[in-house]
């Protein structure tokens, strides 16, 4: 596999819920804008259509996802084969992904599912599901470590300034460096704990097309670099650590472009794959 993939599960288990939304015919994407919702989330909505149900995505996301569901203890189910559904959902859409129905009128349709979901980034430009501009380095040296919340993460990767945001648990102590050139804006090395500053210890860089990248929660003592600096991709900025808003060691890195008086944060892609989100709701 080619394609980084910052996965982000979790499991739905019900007899037929409903969610009272407007249906949409089967299999048609809405390319249109969606209203506003929630930054960065990807939902399943599950509809009554005649004596069947009908199951929508919802991606309110910038980048396209794979979304995976499975039916299971199905009774009285037609239309989802044996009950595994693979789709990709292109950005900002919703669409139609499965058409339940009984297999004998009369009697009651019942089943369980699981809903899961991944977003796409490809270190390939042209790929399917790949999202384009700057191939971002991988901004640490050793592991290899895993993704510990991806983008769109419901802990705290909801706002607009850190919806694309990647965490990446490591050690404390690993090297982190710059994953693009450019000029350090700022860099803070003081903050012993979570306070005062919810992004610890960072390097802020400011990228030739206007764009920044963030490294946070950087150990106490570590940074090397200060503001007006130049650095280049592997430059070294510090170590990793567990200052500020931080549950555990890792390093939070971010994307973003200037909004206003504040920042957004938009997709990225690195330049080669990179060990995903363990699926939590199956304890792997």
């Amino acid at each position: 596999m080619h394609l980084t993939r910052l996965i982000i599960s979790f499991v739905l288990l019900t007899f037929g819920s409903i969610v009272a939304l407007p249906s949409l015919a089967s299999g048609t994407i809405s390319n249109a804008t969606l209203p506003a919702a929630k930054p960065g989330t990807v939902k399943l909505f599950v509809n009554r259509v005649g004596s069947g149900k009908a199951m929508d995505v919802r991606n309110d996301t910038d980048v396209p996802v794979e979304v995976v569901l499975r039916l299971t203890h199905m009774v009285n189910v037609t239309g989802v084969g044996k009950g595994l559904v693979r789709k990709t959902v292109p950005a900002r859409t919703r669409m139609r992904v499965a058409t339940l129905r009984k297999r004998q009128p009369g009697y009651p349709l019942m089943y369980q599912h699981s809903f899961s979901y991944s977003l796409i980034y490809s270190p390939e430009p042209g790929k399917k599901g790949s999202v384009g501009g700057y191939a971002y380095a991988l901004p640490w040296k050793g592991g290899p470590f895993s993704i510990s919340q991806g983008a769109g993460g419901d802990y705290s990767h909801t706002s607009p300034k850190g919806r694309y945001a990647v965490d990446i648990a490591m050690p404390e102590g690993t090297p982190i460096v710059a994953a693009r050139a450019g000029t350090v804006l700022k860099a803070r090395d003081g903050q012993h704990g979570r306070m005062p500053n919810p992004a610890g210890n960072y390097v802020r860089i400011l990228h030739d097309d206007g764009t920044h990248s963030a490294y946070l929660h950087l150990r106490r003592g570590s940074v090397k670099v200060k503001a007006g600096q130049q650095v280049k991709v592997g430059s070294l900025l510090g170590q990793s650590g567990n200052t500020g808003r931080s549950t555990g060691p890792h390093l939070h890195f971010v994307v973003q472009k200037a909004y206003g008086d504040s920042m957004l944060s938009i997709p990225f892609r690195f330049s080669q794959p990179v060990s995903t989100l363990p699926n939590f709701a199956s304890n792997n």
